[in-house]
């Protein structure tokens, strides 16, 4: 079955799972707006994006078939800087996130995607936030800055694209792809620094499949997941727990699809979120923007 006949399949199951499980649709946020076009060519498969501490600027990721690396984009999508890992080598990275540990800004690289499910282990490769400096364009990251930890589903391998890290308590949430219902998984790794290794628990399940992103806000007070077909948003309660919040119907955003999108994260001042997707077939990748209400 070829790529474009999947995206309608699941199109049709997507549709399903929202007229069984989803709310309403709700204008928490304003209709997508286009900040600036992907025109470089290093940036083919975009898989991943978080705001970067750095005001107006994103870092974003390739999937399988590029290096261990991340690129510094502005809203324009112009290409600042390229950041590269060395001696580390990846398969198959297919989301970033943060984590904030003694006050530090930290990158997670997620070299998680298995579309076969045969990998017996998944690493993440956790690196200090660089500062951009105006005229960088490559930048290497020592090795021993990169700490890389490996992770093992408990109940057998899994395809995922998408993670996040709770602000409040820094467990570690990875969402399954291609499961009937998208799994999500729970693992203790960033309250003990000296710990590289690390089982996926299973802990809760959602209410659609072939989940591509995942972030959540910088005061862990909202959740958003998305699909190639949808976003769904979750408020979380003050005392709630990560599946507390999840365990209640998410609200439905209103979303025009992109080519392939597979990338979502809030903007870290509260101002809304933002989505970027791959280019299959040679279509535009652009920066959407969606506005907090």
């Amino acid at each position: 079955m070829n790529l474009l006949n999947k995206v309608i399949v699941f199109s049709f199951l997507f549709l399903q799972f929202h007229i069984a499980f989803t709310q309403t649709s709700k204008q928490l946020f304003k209709s997508q707006v286009a900040l600036g076009e992907i025109s470089d060519r290093k940036l083919n498969e975009l898989s991943g994006i978080i705001s970067a501490k750095q005001s107006s600027c994103f870092w974003v990721h390739n999937d399988s078939g590029d290096k261990a690396r991340v690129y510094l984009i502005d809203k324009k999508c112009s290409l600042l800087c390229t950041y590269e890992l060395e001696s580390i080598v990846v398969k198959d990275c297919e989301d970033i996130a943060r984590v904030i540990i003694n006050g530090n800004s930290f990158l997670i690289l997620a070299d998680i995607g298995d579309n076969n499910s045969k990998r017996e282990n998944i690493k993440l490769h956790i690196f200090p936030e660089p500062t951009y400096q105006h005229g960088d364009t490559l930048i290497h990251i020592p090795k021993k800055v990169i700490r890389t930890v490996t992770l093992r589903y408990k109940n057998g391998p899994r395809d995922a694209e998408a993670l996040f890290v709770d602000p409040v308590d820094r467990q570690l949430y990875v969402i399954s792809k291609r499961d009937f219902q998208s799994t999500v998984y729970k693992a203790t790794i960033f309250n003990n620094v000296k710990k590289n290794f690390s089982l996926l628990t299973p802990v809760q399940t959602l209410p659609f499949t072939f989940t591509t992103s995942a972030n959540i806000s910088p005061t862990g007070s909202a959740i958003i997941i998305k699909n190639l077909t949808q976003i769904f948003y979750w408020t979380r309660n003050r005392n709630d727990s990560i599946e507390q919040a999840l365990s209640r119907k998410p609200t439905l955003i209103p979303y025009q699809v992109e080519p392939q999108g597979e990338a979502i994260t809030f903007g870290l001042n509260g101002e809304g979120f933002y989505t970027i997707s791959e280019r299959p077939f040679g279509l535009k990748s652009s920066l959407y923007f969606f506005e907090k209400q």
